[in-house]
């Protein structure tokens, strides 16, 4: 038995980019997230600590099973225990055929998918937040599209909602839109583990609102933090552009939360709430904060860390 436990001490301890970018051989070790927000937790139990989440569409792989709960691995390497019912498994025939198929991206901030196209009287078959991913045959009707979830749930999207899989992954990341999408977080409760529109913590916002670009981010601030282009963290007009993660961490050096960097000297964070601060001691939301680190995203994708959607093997 301990020999089976130190097996299982050093499975867990392996560095996560030895799976972010490796198809798994055992045919049955895939699965596609099928409720719009999934929880991971630190244990197989409702009652433990809830790490991280993934969103529906999201392919993971599936490294062991409980009776309910699936232990998994995120596009970006991250684990954790997620319950049965909030995953479809797959085969790697059926993962091949989900890489090659229609696809459509929810590019608003919430919706729904709906069991007709009748407006008003049409009834919500799942929520949606902004990143998740539906298949489709390309129906269109009355302004809204034919969709289905990985569960195999029917139904339709507004098109003005969604985008092409496809066409969204190939195109080039926008700051601008980055920062809009920022912006309409304000307000946003926190989450411990939160990585959508429906509550977020600090470096699970940064992550949800690049991979709205199309760029996969590692989930923890001290993780984003060793990724990009390296910046100055003494604070110059200047010195940042829209888009930048700002670090900042304890009185020992140690980095704990990340922000991401607006214009002149505000950005915004997840503390408490989605709120926007300065760096600029004369304005009112000032706070100050030490700079540990600060790091270019944009101008560094393909490098460790920062993925291209288009260029993970797990979605195409």
């Amino acid at each position: 038995m301990k020999h089976y436990a130190i097996l299982l001490i050093i499975a867990l301890w392996l560095p996560i980019d030895s799976y972010c970018q490796e198809k798994p051989a055992d045919s049955s070790s895939w699965g596609i997230v099928s409720l719009c927000c999934a929880h991971m937790r630190s244990e197989p139990r409702h009652g433990s600590e809830m790490v991280s989440q993934a969103i529906m569409g999201t392919p993971v792989q599936i490294l062991s099973d409980t009776s309910e709960w699936s232990l998994i691995v995120t596009p970006e390497g991250y684990r954790g225990w997620m319950h049965h019912l909030s995953i479809t498994p797959r085969t790697n025939g059926e993962m091949q055929a989900w890489r090659e198929s229609y696809r459509y991206i929810f590019t608003a901030m919430q919706g729904y998918i709906y069991d007709s196209c009748n407006g008003d009287e049409s009834r919500p078959v799942s929520d949606l937040v902004l990143g998740c991913i539906l298949q489709s045959t390309g129906k269109r009707i009355n302004g809204y599209i034919e969709a289905y979830t990985p569960d195999g749930r029917i139904g339709y999207v507004r098109q003005s909602e969604v985008s092409d899989f496809y066409a969204w992954a190939h195109t080039a990341p926008d700051v601008e839109r980055l920062q809009k999408e920022a912006v309409m977080m304000t307000g946003s409760t926190y989450l411990w583990g939160g990585t959508s529109v429906k509550g977020v913590d600090c470096s699970g916002l940064t992550r949800m609102l690049y991979f709205s670009q199309g760029i996969i981010l590692q989930r923890d601030a001290s993780q984003q933090a060793n990724t990009g282009e390296v910046l100055d963290t003494v604070y110059a007009p200047g010195v940042y552009q829209k888009g930048d993660l700002l670090f900042f961490g304890n009185s020992k050096g140690r980095i704990n939360h990340v922000v991401i960097y607006l214009e002149d000297g505000k950005y915004i964070q997840c503390a408490g709430r989605v709120k926007t601060n300065s760096l600029r001691p004369a304005d009112a939301a000032f706070e100050d904060k030490k700079i540990l680190a600060a790091r270019r995203i944009v101008t560094a994708t393909g490098t460790p860390g920062i993925t291209r959607v288009a260029e993970h093997p797990w979605y195409f």
